[in-house]
């Protein structure tokens, strides 16, 4: 069963509205489709959606990388999935973007080829998740606002929320404390710095938020050396959790190894794929540190692999960062947001693009390859 046609499209999914984080506002998600196809009409989806912040390649190099890809697999044995991905890392070693939106799509095909999820290709035998509690992320608000939101998503069942913190320590407090003011104080509240403060200020942050009793702070440092995390930690007040410093095997290993991080915040779209996610968690749950999988503000096609990663990682109940489908003006596809979702039914991601969806959200023509 071998790949006969491959094909690139570009997309763009703007925001409801505009986003604000510690590396820029964010108005809309652009985006790569990838979609790999054998002859007897089976196919398999993944997307590249490079965000700012987290090291990767621009829409561009992922757009031509992935052209890359798409001649290098056709004709490759969609049974084969280990020598495609070993394919797509040796045509795009600097592209992991691409290489993710390349890992999806052959998963997909592979897991559809044997009438599977994605989550149980990934898993093996290992028993799955068959619901998520899923987290919700409250934005860049003014403190009534947030605490209107936080009210309203609790209400709807949410028990775990985020909120961006980054911009000006004194806001971020006054936001934070209207939250905790607003909602039961079991909440699980994460915040998430996306890397804003520098080392020598970061103490001082995460000492004012420990008072709201933090499950976990997210990169409240952009450095990437493991010594500047090992130091953080030993001083914080509160559990911190590495982001952005997660880019690859090597890099999660680091901080793993130093002990210098209490969680790994991870994104199978930031790393490579699915497979080096998987791998990452296993190691992480080894060395006893808690793995969270979230989104990267991803269309329906992003947030179904990293579900289906979610599901098949053994980490407790930890609530899943996916609930950003209701950012975003318009979708790929129908994926829900809610405090609990399910795998979707069916082989493969049980997700893909829908026609009108995709024709309204396109950026130019697609680029067809076949064997």
């Amino acid at each position: 069963m071998k790949i006969s046609a491959a094909r690139v499209s570009r997309f763009r999914l703007p925001l409801v509205a505009a986003l604000a984080t510690a590396h820029g506002e964010i108005r809309a998600r652009d985006g790569v489709l990838f979609e790999v196809e054998t002859r007897s009409g089976l196919r398999g989806f993944g997307e590249a959606m490079p965000l700012r912040g987290f090291g990767l390649e621009s829409q561009r190099a992922a757009d031509a990388a992935l052209q890359e890809i798409a001649r290098a697999l056709l004709g490759h044995d969609v049974r084969d999935l280990r020598g495609a991905l070993a394919c797509c890392h040796a045509t795009a070693p600097h592209a992991p973007s691409a290489r993710a939106a390349a890992d999806c799509a052959l998963h997909d095909l592979a897991a559809r080829s044997q009438g599977v999820s994605v989550a149980r290709l990934l898993a093996g035998d290992r028993p799955l998740r068959a619901w998520l509690r899923v987290g919700a992320l409250v934005g860049d608000r003014e403190p009534a606002e947030v605490a209107s939101r936080a009210r309203a998503l609790v209400a709807r069942g949410y028990d775990t929320l985020k909120v961006k913190i980054g911009t000006d320590l004194d806001r971020d407090v006054a936001r934070i404390a209207a939250l905790r003011s607003a909602v039961p104080r079991a909440l699980h509240l994460r915040l998430d710095a996306n890397g804003a403060f520098a080392e020598s200020d970061a103490l001082r942050a995460l000492d004012a938020c420990a008072r709201f009793d933090p499950a976990f702070v997210e990169q409240p440092i952009a450095a990437r050396d493991v010594a500047s995390w090992s130091r953080l930690r030993a001083l914080s007040p509160v559990a911190i959790a590495a982001d952005e410093a997660v880019r690859d095997r090597s890099s999660a290993r680091a901080l793993l190894d130093r002990g210098a991080v209490d969680r790994l915040v991870l994104k199978p779209a930031a790393v490579g794929g699915l497979a080096v996610a998987f791998e990452i968690a296993a190691y992480a749950r080894a060395c006893g540190v808690g793995v969270v999988v979230t989104s990267f503000l991803d269309s329906a096609i992003g947030r179904a692999a990293a579900l289906h990663l979610a599901a098949a990682i053994d980490d407790g109940d930890a609530a899943a960062g996916l609930a950003t489908g209701s950012l975003l003006a318009c979708d790929l596809a129908e994926l829900p947001d809610a405090p609990r979702i399910a795998l979707p039914a069916g082989a493969g991601l049980g997700v893909a693009p829908d026609c009108v969806a995709r024709a309204r959200c396109a950026v130019g023509a697609s680029i067809e390859m076949a064997a």
